[in-house]
């Protein structure tokens, strides 16, 4: 007789990756080139970053995600698993190696990405086993591919879960009736202010409000050192910033660690105001640190008292 699988707060579906980085005295143009050190090979991949996130602050999380089998692959697995990302859902494939990134990354801590897509940067729809979406309270599928993130919407709504997406600004088009169908089934949206710009230039406000439209009740717009933004549907909107100035090392992952915790909070009871205020707080330690996980090696970090953050209600 099949064990059902046990219940997570939060099932993440997408990407583990290897990030390899380059410390660059300039990011690397067109026709241009740029000769840096090896800084080594990090733990990466959004729905990774995200899922060690929302594991960090208490949140019971399963990623299922694809990985070779291939050294790559076991590190990316065992790093989850060091920090408390159930893991024991996800594929392995004999046939190809485990995606990866190379990252340059200048002094100032900005950074130019390029992924390496294997061919298994997530499970097909049918090598994941849908009882384990079934049985989670919240599900965040990656939205780089809109169909396959919805089909995977449908089924955490069908068992009444809650859905969660972060929308990519390279992976949507206004007007797309694909988008429309999964943010119909999303509750909690995230964007960067570019995916925001799609919406409704630089206005958050009305981006938001143009989410909420779709159907999202919860919209965040993560705003990199100007912090976060959140709108709740016929509700408040708040407002969240860091209340002393981080030295920024590294950008990547900061958007991830930010939507992970703001869904724990969200699964502990908090209030959006509350979620918020640790989702910036923690975002903004990842940026202290190369890699985007490497700020939850510390033990027993408490984000909040080491980057404070304010929040205040503007409507």
């Amino acid at each position: 007789m099949n064990t059902p699988p046990s219940l997570a707060d939060l099932v993440v579906i997408g990407d583990a990756s290897i990030d390899h980085y380059i410390r660059v005295p300039h990011l690397a143009q067109n026709d241009n080139k740029a000769i840096g050190g090896y800084l080594g090979a990090l733990g990466g991949g959004m729905s990774a970053n995200l899922a060690a996130a929302a594991a960090a602050l208490g949140a019971k999380t399963r990623l299922i995600t694809k990985v070779g089998v291939d050294p790559e692959g076991t590190e990316a697995l065992q790093i989850l698993q060091s920090l408390g990302v159930e893991t024991s859902f996800s594929v392995r494939d004999y046939s190809h190696r485990t995606w990866l990134c190379l990252i340059q990354l200048d002094d100032t801590g900005e950074k130019a990405l390029t992924g390496a897509d294997t061919g298994i940067k997530i499970p097909k729809l049918n090598e994941i086993d849908l009882d384990a979406v079934r049985r989670a309270r919240i599900v965040a599928p990656l939205a780089d591919d809109l169909a396959w993130a919805t089909d995977i919407a449908r089924v955490a709504t069908e068992a009444g879960a809650r859905v969660a997406i972060d929308l990519e600004p390279d992976a949507f088009h206004l007007g797309d009736a694909a988008l429309a169908e999964l943010l119909a089934l999303t509750d909690i949206a995230f964007l960067n202010e570019d995916s925001a710009a799609r919406f409704a230039g630089d206005d958050h406000d009305r981006a938001a409000q143009a989410v909420h439209a779709y159907g999202p009740g919860t919209v965040v717009v993560s705003r990199g050192q100007a912090g976060a933004y959140c709108s709740v549907a016929d509700g408040p909107v708040f407002r969240a910033t860091q209340t002393a100035t981080a030295d920024v090392v590294d950008t990547t992952g900061a958007g991830d660690a930010l939507a992970g915790a703001f869904l724990a909070g969200q699964l502990q009871g908090h209030s959006p105001a509350e979620s918020l205020q640790h989702a910036v707080a923690q975002a903004t330690a990842v940026v202290t640190h190369i890699g985007s996980r490497t700020y939850l090696n510390q033990p027993n970090p408490h984000f909040l008292n080491d980057y404070p953050v304010s929040v205040e209600r503007i409507r």
